[in-house]
């Protein structure tokens, strides 16, 4: 059900209410046309009061007022004369589309198995519903839009403001008393008068308008004027905001004028404006998706810029016009009668024809001054506090000035039929023919003639009591008003004035319904025979109209809606067409409102709208209620309606020259769910062409496409421009089938392979393909690498003018600006066709049609224009060799779609200079399958009863022909070279004359028609403004016009022998060979990957290692040495890396070839493995910096060894010589064999479905194939530490013995780090080598310290677009800088910097033999006691807290002892006896000497403080910290007597000795080393440091050190 904005009690409140005159003085309307905007429209919105108001009663009762509308006009506004009327109501409707989204829930029901999509609303209804009250003629026999009061305005600038009040009271009374003008009519002789004063803030003088308000409250009263101040916005900011756009003139201030003010006639010019040449709308969901155009302006309606047919006739004209011209005649309806035209309808013409020509002038200067209006913000000088003072004004006006006096006319009314009351109503009645001599015209046959009512005077008790009832009904006492018109409306009876009484039996109606009170029922009779009385007695239907909107309104309300159904039904009559359509929808939206839906009389009741939209001139309207009507019928086997209305679509779609529109609705008669045999839809297809040519005959026959004997034939015409070259019949026309899906377009800019990818050991690149789906996340990825090869080229940043290189473009690119190709090389365009019929489609002769500008790059920002454009478009013979040079064109001879089949076609072109490119769209030849001749009469479809067409009508362009046994030869079209798309070879253009037409093949039907589509793809939507936000703005999409750059050099890239699976950390060489196919010398090679530390191209590699087999380059040992120390230079491995080519540059046609080493992931699975090659050309060209060639890896890798570290510092400190004991560390290294440890991603299993480039399946190396693993030496790479054996005995392997790894065994290494003696340089790192094998392996060179280099690589992290930028952000603090200093300068003791390296060997066994593989694993301390691994630990799951419905206290945190880092700046050691023996008996206490050795072990200077009293201040942040470790806790305790509490500075790498006593009372065995030490840095140096005791942190604790005590007594 189509609901209404409003509910039926606010339609009732809104359509009466005071209505009150306005006077404004000149200047008082020029301070408010600076809002662009009259008095009456700046206050109208603010006239519907917000707050409660109250008036009283005759009886003195108090009634309360809710949202009470004050309709306030212009005191010299005229009625509409009727064809002016007409016209409003007629542009208001047509003004008003469907706003329907698509996919809201309230736009669809469902009734059985009816799924609707219905109107959620009917916006055109309310909008005729809301002018017919506004145009409706005031009558006599009412007052309820009479002129209550008059307000006068004066402006506080007038040079006598209260002289001006004065005159313009003066003229009020005049107006009303004196004048002889019908209009306007007011309400009482003494109307009541509100004088406003209203002042410009801006511009006035404050004071002077305060001095005349006050006078003005002396002469008027409190409560009988106003002061209003307006324009509080000053000039300067009003101006700021109207540079701005539409949005923003009003300073982002509401604009509540608007939806007050007339809309004007705009015609848009949208893709759902049914005038663009193609639409991509689903064919099943036609009728819930037809496009409409917006009303004209005018009388008369202007065709669409894109068409060149006849003006649609005018909308009061249309009966003419379908009689003078068939094409535009409106459907005949079924259940159209065949009598006249009634005389009332000829009248109505007549009447409209002559107001046309008498009032064009008046109506254009109207329709000019609503277009400028509306082109300008209103309000712009008000402030939101000036929409509250317009607010006052309104709410002053009526509850101090309107509502008093109202209340007191009620009283004086009211007064004044009391005092009558001596009179009995029924002999008042029986004896008025006798007292009432002017009533006598009631009786007579004239006025029962015209409008069945009296004339009654102006003191008649008849008017009074009508006029208390208005005025009460007006403020919302509708008891008083029911019991006023219940009574009058006896009298107007008896009196036979029916007017009178049918205006009573309706406002006694709509009393009852407002007060709602259950007492009352409802008097539907009423309203229906006021409706009678009107339309039948009176002969008035404008009053029975708004009865029956009225009453209709209720019966909706009440759920009544068969009886709202019946009312709409019956006011259906043949004197306005509009009208009857706009009721009979209506009633059809009743009826599926209804308890049980009556979804078929929706459907008829809708067809029957449609019809008489159509009759009106509302062909939109009639376009949608057929469509609505279209959800009904179709698909249940209604075959005969279902292509009625479908027909009836695509005319009306015809005649508002929507020419998709029609088309597609005349596909519907040829779609799947239409039960046409494939012969009846190969008839469908010729009406179907027939209806497109006739459409295009005209502009054919203006361009010159007759033939020498006057008919139009295609065939003729197309043969003698192209043989004789006499005739430039223009461009093709368009052609609507088959479909062609624009977004789906791709343009392949680089070369397709015509080679397979892998060719036995040899592996080339993937580059870009059209068979390889391109999305997003993956064009993303090549595009971030594409920036960082960039970036490395040019220093670290961007160029201005870079655009990363999209090499096949499509909807998932970004296509906003041009793509750049390379003259000579090949353009592929992959064009998608659908097929929407059952019949198979034949397009021969395809190609692409393209405009070209030859222009000659010359250096940055030179170009020289060498021709015009050439363009193979046109059929010009003139250029048809030039078009052929410039650009080679593939032609496909036959692309045969079969029945609903959808498939590209790839299009191939070469340009061959440089210049920009314009790709237009396809042009073919279109036909129907057929195997044979089919003699089909296109004359008319069965079923539908439509003339045949007229000789002048016919098709130009559709050619007969008889079916022959074999093709022929196809035909070259001018402008292209003969390209052939079975072979795929590139043919030089030939030259000469072109080779006359020749017949079409069999296969081709004998309807066809040669044409063309263009490629019009819609560019994103834009979404970054303001502005782009609250509209539909789309972008541009370019991908069809690339630019051809001078020639480039081409690299295409394979590899040898290239893995496809690997063990995690294996290590194999492979070779890579570069050729350069292109024309320029190519250098700056260099190669970007996601995964740099899966391949190396050598970074210091040996030149004896390039010749040598091995992949490592061994050392020999020197005697019992386990391997010396080799340096290396510091490598920063990034994402981009550069490919050492010979010389640096490769000429064309040469070829390089370069080893490169790859190395297994270290997690197990399938890996895709990114290789983005960046080049440039040596010569530089102004269109195109560099080049790239992708290519994507796919390695499957198997579990191998997994190696676990930790590095841990020796507790112990002591004062020795060997300083460099104390601040080694122990490496424990664990190594384990995953190999046969089996997981779900291994084997073939784990391949991924969602690759991008898929493979065959891959040689898995199996579990079972590997035995053992062998470990051939342990190396070391840091800046600072070395590594040693614990274990003298390094080379195993010289005593016998392999150390070898089973599978799953594992086995755990010790070692020992030292510092280096002599530092070594910042930029170098030094590698130490623990052989266990009889070679030692060189891990400083290529390709062992190239995987270690790139083991420590971490990716950059992408910048968001939320981060601050550099030049926004706070400088730093320079007391937060040094914390920050000094707390990092403590951190760095626990660093660790060392890195081990692991290299292996294995022995495989496969179908080839057994051979041995060798690999490295790395791994990376950074920290003490922080375990690392080489495989990723998978995430601890976060438990969730549970949920808590009261706040939870937080506790505080101590960042200093809770903080590991610093728990390890000092160690120490307790040195005391393991045993004293004591005679306790003589002596009760024995006192114990110990020696407490303390060592720093970081880089700056620490203050220690020792504490052996647990309950200190200090020994209670011990409790605090995470990293206490609580001593084994003992029965005997002792006391220490000397240093309980010492506190000293330690310089770095300092180690002290303290003397501490311990004092024991008893025998027992006692801990020594439970004592706590606190470190830190202080303010200060030597004696003078100062401590701050809550920033030291607690040291770790030793394991216990226990001293036994006993008694030698």
């Amino acid at each position: 059900m189509a609901k209404c904005s409003q509910t039926a009690r606010e339609f009732i409140q809104n359509a009466f209410g005071p209505a009150v005159a306005v006077q404004c003085s000149p200047d008082a309307e020029q301070v408010c046309q600076k809002n662009n905007l009259s008095f009456v429209e700046m206050v109208r919105p603010f006239c519907k009061l917000t707050t409660e108001a109250h008036v009283r009663d005759p009886t003195n009762q108090v009634h309360v007022i809710h949202n009470l509308r004050i309709i306030m006009s212009e005191m010299d506004t005229q009625q509409p004369v009727p064809a002016m009327a007409r016209k409003m109501l007629n542009d208001a409707v047509s003004n008003t589309q469907p706003q329907t989204v698509e996919g809201s829930r309230a736009d669809f029901i469902t009734v059985g198995e009816y799924n609707l999509q219905l109107n959620s609303s009917t916006p055109w209804f309310e909008a005729y519903r809301d002018t017919f009250l506004q145009v409706l003629p005031l009558s006599d026999h009412e007052y309820l839009r009479h002129l209550v009061a008059c307000v006068c305005v004066v402006s506080s600038k007038h040079t006598d403001p209260m002289a001006e009040f004065t005159r313009l009271s003066q003229q009020q009374h005049e107006l009303q008393h004196t004048s002889q003008a019908k209009y306007p009519k007011w309400f009482t002789p003494n109307t009541y008068k509100y004088y406003v004063l209203i002042h410009d803030v801006a511009e006035g003088d404050d004071s002077r308008a305060e001095e005349v308000f006050k006078g003005m409250k002396s002469s008027y009263g409190q409560n009988g004027c106003h002061l209003l101040k307006v324009n509080s916005r000053p000039l300067s900011s009003a101006k700021e905001n109207s540079t701005g756009g539409p949005e923003t003139m009003t300073g982002n201030l509401p604009d509540p004028w608007s939806q007050f003010l007339n809309k004007k006639d705009v015609e848009h010019d949208s893709p759902d404006s049914g005038q663009s040449g193609h639409s991509t709308e689903n064919t099943d969901t036609f009728p819930d998706k037809v496009t409409e155009t917006e009303p004209d302006q005018g009388v008369t309606v202007t065709p669409p810029p894109e068409t060149n047919s006849v003006h649609d006739p005018p909308a009061e004209a249309s009966s003419e016009e379908e009689q003078k011209e068939p094409e535009a005649e409106v459907i005949s309806h079924p259940l159209e009668q065949s009598d006249d035209e009634p005389e009332l309808s000829r009248s109505r013409a007549e009447t409209e024809d002559s107001y046309n020509a008498n009032s064009t002038d008046t109506m254009n200067q109207l329709n000019e001054a609503a277009r400028r209006k509306g082109n300008v913000p209103h309000g712009l000088y008000l402030t939101l506090s000036d929409h509250d003072r317009l607010r006052i004004f309104a709410h002053e006006f009526a509850v101090r000035g309107l509502l008093p006096h109202i209340e007191r006319t009620i009283r004086l009314l009211n007064e004044q039929l009391a005092s009558r009351k001596g009179l009995h109503r029924s002999f008042f009645s029986a004896t008025k023919k006798w007292f009432g001599g002017s009533k006598q015209a009631e009786k007579g046959s004239g006025v029962q003639t015209n409008n069945g009512g009296g004339i009654y005077s102006e003191a008649s008790a008849e008017v009074q009591l009508r006029k208390l009832g208005d005025l009460c009904f007006l403020v919302q006492m509708y008891d008083l008003a029911y019991t006023s018109y219940h009574t009058a409306k006896r009298d107007y009876t008896n009196d036979h004035a029916w007017m009178h009484a049918a205006g009573s039996l309706e406002m006694a109606a709509l009393s009852v319904f407002m007060q709602g009170s259950p007492q009352r029922q409802y008097p539907s009779h009423y309203m229906d025979s006021a409706i009678q009385m009107y339309n039948q007695t009176c002969k008035n239907p404008q009053f029975a109209t708004r009865t029956t909107l009225l009453s209709t309104e209720i019966l909706k309300s009440m759920s009544l809606f068969g009886d709202a159904a019946m009312q709409f039904i019956k006011m259906t009559s043949e004197d306005s067409d509009l009208r009857s359509a706009l009721l009979l929808e209506q009633a059809a939206h009743c009826f599926t409102s209804m308890k049980m839906p009556m979804v078929r009389k929706y459907a008829f009741h809708m067809i029957l709208a449609g019809h008489r939209f159509s009759k009106a001139g509302q062909r939109k309207h009639a376009l949608r209620s057929y469509s609505q009507a279209m959800q009904i019928y179709k698909g249940k086997s209604w075959t005969l309606a279902e292509d009625h209305i479908n027909f009836t679509i695509g005319r009306q779609s015809f005649n508002l020259k929507q020419l998709e529109n029609a088309v597609s609705a005349f596909r519907h008669l040829l779609i799947n769910e239409s039960k046409q045999t494939p012969n009846q839809q190969t008839a469908f297809l010729r009406e179907y062409l027939f209806v497109f040519k006739a459409i295009t005959a005209k502009t054919r026959t203006s361009n010159g496409g007759m033939a020498e004997d006057g008919t139009d034939d295609e065939e003729h015409w197309l043969t003698t421009s192209v043989n004789e070259g006499t005739m430039v019949p223009g461009t093709l026309p368009q052609l609507p089938l088959p479909y062609i899906r624009s977004a789906d377009t791709r343009v392949l800019l680089c070369q397709e392979s015509q080679f397979p990818t892998t060719t036995g050991s040899r592996t080339r690149a993937t580059s870009v393909s059209l068979e390889q789906p391109l999305d997003r996340p993956t064009l993303q990825k090549w595009i971030d690498l594409e920036d960082l090869a960039v970036r490395v080229a040019n220093d670290g940043s961007l160029p201005a003018s870079y655009r990363p290189t999209v090499q096949c473009l499509g909807k998932c690119s970004n296509n906003s600006h041009r793509p750049v190709c390379v003259v000579g090389e090949t353009l592929t365009v992959e064009v998608v066709f659908s097929n929407p019929l059952r019949i198979p489609l034949v397009l021969s002769d395809l190609l692409l049609i393209w405009r070209f500008v030859p222009i000659k790059y010359m250096g940055p920002g030179g170009e020289d224009k060498q021709h015009d454009m050439i363009t193979n478009e046109n059929i010009e013979p003139g250029k048809m060799s030039l078009a052929g040079e410039v650009l080679h064109t593939q032609v496909i001879k036959e692309f045969v779609l079969a029945a609903q089949e959808t498939k590209p076609a790839q299009l191939i072109l070469v340009p061959q200079q440089t210049g920009e490119l314009r790709i237009l769209g396809v042009a073919y030849s279109l036909g129907g399958g057929s195997s044979q001749h089919q003699h089909v009469s296109t004359s008319g479809i069965a079923g539908l009863h439509t003339p045949p067409p007229s000789p002048q009508t016919q098709p130009p362009s559709v050619v007969t022909q008889q079916p022959m046994l074999s093709p022929s030869p196809t035909v070259t079209p001018p402008g292209t070279s003969p390209l052939t798309s079975s072979s795929n070879q590139l043919v030089p253009p030939t030259t000469g004359s072109p080779k006359p037409p020749a017949k079409k093949p069999s296969y081709i039907s004998s309807v066809y028609v040669r044409g063309k589509q263009e490629l019009e793809i819609q560019g994103p939507r834009l979404n970054s403004t303001k502005q782009e936000r609250c509209s539909t703005i789309y972008g541009s999409d370019r991908r069809l016009d690339p630019i051809v750059a001078p020639p480039m050099p081409l690299l295409e890239v394979s590899f040898l022998n290239f893995p496809t699976a690997l063990l995690c950390g294996e290590v194999q060489q492979t070779l890579v060979e570069f050729t350069n196919t292109g024309k320029c010398v190519l250098h700056r090679l260099r190669v970007a990957s996601s995964n740099p530390e899966f391949f190396s191209f050598g970074i210091t590699q040996p030149e004896e290692q390039r010749t040598s087999k091995y992949i490592y380059k061994t050392l020999p040992l020197d005697g019992d040495e386990c391997g010396k120390a080799l340096s290396a230079k510091m490598c920063n491995v990034t994402n981009v890396i550069d490919v050492p080519l010979p010389d640096g540059t490769l000429a064309p046609g040469a070829t390089a070839c370069l080893p490169m080493w790859v190395r297994g992931v270290s997690t197990s699975g399938v890996h895709e493995i990114d290789f983005l090659f960046y080049y440039e050309s040596l010569d530089k060209s102004p269109k195109m910096s560099h080049r790239v060639l992708h290519h994507t890896a796919v390695v499957q890798t198997s579990n191998s060894l997994c190696i676990r570290a930790e590095a841990q510092r020796s507790r112990l400190a002591q004062v020795s010589a060997h300083q460099d004991d104390t601040n080694c560390l122990v490496i424990n290294l664990g190594m384990e064999n995953l190999n046969q440890v089996h997981h779900q991603h291994n084997g073939i299993n784990s391949w991924n479905p969602l690759s991008t480039i898929q493979l065959t399946p891959f040689p898995l190396i199996h579990d079972s194939n590997i035995t053992e693993f062998t470990i051939l030496q342990v190396s070391a790479a840091s800046p600072v530490w070395t590594l040693t054996p614990i274990s003298t005995q390094c080379n195993i392997a010289r005593y016998g013995k392999d150390m070898r790894i089973n599978g799953k065994e594992s086995i755990l290494m010790c070692f020992k780090a030292q510092k280096l003696k002599t530092p070594c340089a910042e930029d170098e790192v030094v590698f130490t080598n623990i052989v266990y094998n009889k070679e030692q392996i060189d891990s400083s060179v290529t390709p062992c310290s190239d995987f270690y280099f790139r083991s420590l690589y971490v990716a950059p992290p992408r910048p968001s677009p939320s981060d601050p930028s550099p030049a926004l952000e706070q400088p730093p603090d320079e007391a937060k800088v040094a914390e920050d200093q000094s707390k990092a300068e403590l951190e760095a003791a626990t660093k660790v910097q060392l890195s081990l390296m692991v290299i292996w060997k294995a022995f495989v066994v496969d179908d080839t033999g057994s051979h041995v593989i060798t690999g490295q694993h790395h791994l990376t301390l950074d920290r003490l006691d922080k375990p690392a691994s080489s495989l990723a630990e998978p995430e601890p799951v976060v438990e969730q807290p549970p949920i808590t419905f009261t706040k939870q206290e937080e506790t505080a945190v101590d960042q200093v002892a809770g903080d590991e880092n610093l728990s390890q700046l000092v160690k120490y050691t307790v040195n005391h006896p393991k045993e004293s023996k004591h005679t306790f008996n003589t002596d009760r206490l024995c006192v114990v000497g110990v020696t407490l050795v303390v060592h720093n072990c970081s880089g700056c200077e620490l203050y220690i403080q020792v504490e052996t009293d647990p309950t200190s201040q200090n020994g209670a942040l011990m409790l605090k910290s995470p990293v206490h470790q609580p001593a084994i806790s003992y029965l005997n305790t002792f006391t220490w007597i000397s240093g309980a509490a010492l506190g000293l500075t330690l310089a770095a790498g300092e180690t002290r000795q303290l003397t501490m006593e311990a004092c024991f009372c008893r025998p027992g065995v006692y801990n020594l080393s439970n004592i706590n030490i606190f470190a830190g840095r202080g303010a200060g140096k030597g004696a003078d440091v100062q401590v701050n005791l809550e920033e030291l942190a607690l040291q770790r604790q030793n394991a216990p050190s226990l001293m036994v005590v006993s008694n030698s007594g």
